[in-house]
Parts: structure tokens; C-alpha cells; sequence
């Protein structure tokens, strides 16, 4: 690798990229914040809500709960690394940040190691949030062996992705004697580091379209009612989103590789890469949770807004004229045998329609307001109260 670098590094110094070219837009400070910081935490919202459905609403927690909280975790290291090669030379050619290089390379293996670790843990959660809805059939034999196949694949690329040297060391620091044994993400190669990297990308793409084909036969069902189609919608939705980021990612990869020299400026070209794995990721986790909590948040909504029907009706008071009088007579008091008083039919209010006790026309609350009535005293002229 010494010879290689050195030789490399000798070729860019001899025609160094002009440093005033345009910057890239994915390499703006602003886009790299700007674009990573709101989905990661969108994507904690989601994991929020997906764990307070299975601990506190249905009581049921699983393994896939917790392999999405890792998942998250893990991908809150590799934004924070990400982030913070920034500050060291992650966005510049590397032929103008060689006194800083090791740093740069330090928190560049952070950042790739902790987001290897993450497309694995995140993918497991899935297959076995499949599990538990497939108790059997076909389907049920199609996760467990994908399963086993994602869980090898995984440990074998976060393997390379922690360990990439030995001592790991290596990986930042070149100066070592004797050198470090790098191999795949190590560099120890050019060539062999890119054809890591594309073979993780293509290979990660692969599965995340094979695990999202997998309950695409729902759609088929002669049962499925509107609302579960619009979340099924939904759900592929986020799942196309992610299978797309993966795919942009696999491209970028490809499209800084045309020649040694550019390939081996990553500085440069590697943050629009690490854009398209932090939205990977990201949509990966949303994916995971809507299905969780999405029942829950559909019926606390008729708690919300009104979906029942109500029944309005109105009835008309009796008016003076009506035959139907009431009156009764307190002629005979145990306290005042000279009580002549007696209560009459009240008179009629104008005639108005009410809605759960309120006035539909004036917006005031009947179940408080006084009512006037008319009283009429025996041989007394009536009088308002």
C-alpha cells in the first residue's frame, strides 16, 4: 500500500485539481446538515412511536424492536461521524488535506464501519417483524432462509468494516512499523477497496428489493379493504424510496471510479455517497416502524374528528291558544291554606333547531341559559321572570 499511495500521490501533485472549481452541491456544508439531520430524527420519531405501540399499547415487545433501536443507534454514530469529518478535510481533495489526512481517515472509518453495521441490523428487524406475521406457508420458509442468508452477509461486511486492518489501527494510520495488514475496506489496494465497496453496494440493493418483494403478494388478497391498500401503498412506497437511495448510492459509486486517479480522491467525491447511505438508512428504519404504529394512529383519529352520524331533532313548545293547558293548584297548604298560586303553560319561544344542547344560529349554550317562562298567578295578570 506505501508503494501505491506513494506513487499515487505523486501523480496528483505533478497535476493537482484546480482548487477553485465549482464546489459540488453535496459537498456544501449546508446540504450535508441540511439534508442528514431532519430525516435521522424523523427517523426517531418513527422508532418513538413503533416502541410506545409495543410496550405501553399492545404489550407484545420483540426481537424486532430491538433490533431496530440498534439499528438507530448505530446509524446515530455514523451521522455523528459523518458530521464530523466534515471538520477534517470530508468535502476537499485529498491532495490539499494531507497534513490532516489521518483524522479524516479515523472518523471515515467510523462512519463506514458503524453504517455497515446498521444496513444489517436493520434488515434483520424486518425478516423477523415478517415472522411474526407469517406463521407458516411459503412465505414464512422464503424470511428464514433470507434470513440466514442477510445474517451472514452481514456479519461478513461488518467484519471487513471494523476490522479492515491488523491491527485496526492501520486503517488511519500508515506510519506503522512493521505496516499494518489491510485487506477489502483497508485500502490495501485501490482496486480491491473499489471492488469491496461495489460489491457490498450491489449486494445490499439486492436484498433490500428481495426483502420488500416479499409481502407484495398482500396486494393480491380479494379482502383487502381500501384502507389497508392505502397503507400498503404507503408502506412500498417507503420501500421503493429506500431501494432507490441504495441504487443512487451504488451509482455515485460508479461514477467517481472512471479513472485510479479520481477513485483515489475520495474526499472529494465520498460525501454525495455517504448522503445517499444516511436516507438509505434513514427510510429503512420508517419503513420498519409505520407498520407498527399505523393502527394505533388510524383509530385514536375517531377520538379526533367526528365519523359518527348525529341526529338532529326539534320540538315546538306549546303556545297560549293550545287546548293542552296544564295547571295545578296549591289550594290546600299544609303552611298557608290561603295559597291561591298555581303554575300555567309557559309561553312559546320562536322555534329553533339545537345541536347537542347549543343554539345552531346564535352559538349559545342552552344547557346553561335561563329559560323565560310565564307565570300566572290565580286571579293575578301574568308577569314575566
Amino acid at each position: 500500500m506505501a508503494d501505491e499511495f506513494t506513487t499515487i500521490i505523486g501523480g496528483m501533485m505533478q497535476s493537482p485539481p484546480n482548487p477553485n472549481e465549482p464546489i459540488p452541491f453535496t459537498n456544501h456544508l449546508g446540504t450535508m446538515y441540511g439534508v442528514s439531520i431532519p430525516f435521522h430524527v424523523l427517523s426517531w420519531i418513527f422508532v418513538a412511536f413503533r416502541l410506545h405501540t409495543r410496550l405501553r399499547v399492545v404489550r407484545e415487545p420483540g426481537l424486532d424492536d430491538l433490533f431496530v433501536v440498534l439499528a438507530a443507534l448505530f446509524n446515530l454514530v455514523s451521522l455523528i461521524t459523518f458530521l464530523k469529518s466534515t471538520k477534517h478535510g470530508m468535502g476537499q481533495h485529498l491532495i490539499y488535506i494531507l497534513p490532516e489526512l489521518q483524522q479524516t481517515m479515523l472518523w471515515l472509518y467510523m462512519t463506514n464501519a458503524a453504517y455497515h453495521t446498521t444496513t444489517a441490523l436493520i434488515k434483520v428487524s424486518l425478516l423477523l417483524q415478517y415472522l411474526r406475521l407469517f406463521r407458516e406457508g411459503s412465505r414464512r420458509i422464503v424470511c428464514i432462509v433470507l434470513l440466514l442468508l442477510v445474517v451472514s452477509w452481514g456479519i461478513a461486511f461488518s467484519f471487513m468494516a471494523w476490522v479492515p486492518c491488523f491491527p485496526v489501527r492501520g486503517f488511519w494510520d500508515r506510519t506503522l512499523d512493521p505496516p499494518a495488514k489491510c485487506y477489502g475496506f483497508g485500502y490495501r489496494g485501490v482496486n480491491e477497496a473499489k471492488h469491496t465497496v461495489l460489491a457490498f453496494a450491489a449486494s445490499n440493493m439486492t436484498l433490500d428489493i428481495a426483502i420488500l418483494l416479499i409481502p407484495l403478494t398482500e396486494y393480491f388478497r380479494q379482502d383487502l379493504r381500501r384502507k389497508q391498500l392505502f397503507a400498503m401503498t404507503g408502506l412500498f412506497a417507503l420501500g421503493l424510496i429506500v431501494v432507490l437511495m441504495a441504487t443512487f448510492r451504488l451509482w455515485s459509486i460508479f461514477k467517481h471510479n472512471q479513472n485510479l486517479t479520481q477513485s483515489f480522491d475520495f474526499t472529494w467525491w465520498y460525501p454525495e455517497v455517504l448522503i445517499f447511505s444516511c436516507l438509505e438508512v434513514d427510510f429503512a428504519i420508517m419503513c420498519a416502524s409505520v407498520p407498527i404504529f399505523w393502527p394505533t394512529v388510524v383509530a385514536s383519529c375517531s377520538h379526533i374528528f367526528v365519523t359518527s352520524e348525529v341526529r338532529i331533532s326539534h320540538h315546538q313548545r306549546l303556545n297560549n291558544n293550545s287546548r293542552d293547558e296544564f295547571e295545578m293548584l296549591r289550594t290546600h297548604s299544609m303552611k298557608s291554606t290561603a295559597s291561591t298560586e298555581g303554575l300555567n303553560s309557559t309561553a312559546s319561544l320562536e322555534q329553533k333547531s339545537f345541536y347537542n344542547g347549543y343554539d345552531t344560529e346564535t352559538g349559545r349554550d342552552r344547557r346553561i341559559e335561563t329559560t323565560k317562562v310565564q307565570v300566572q298567578p290565580y286571579a293575578q295578570p301574568p308577569r314575566t321572570l
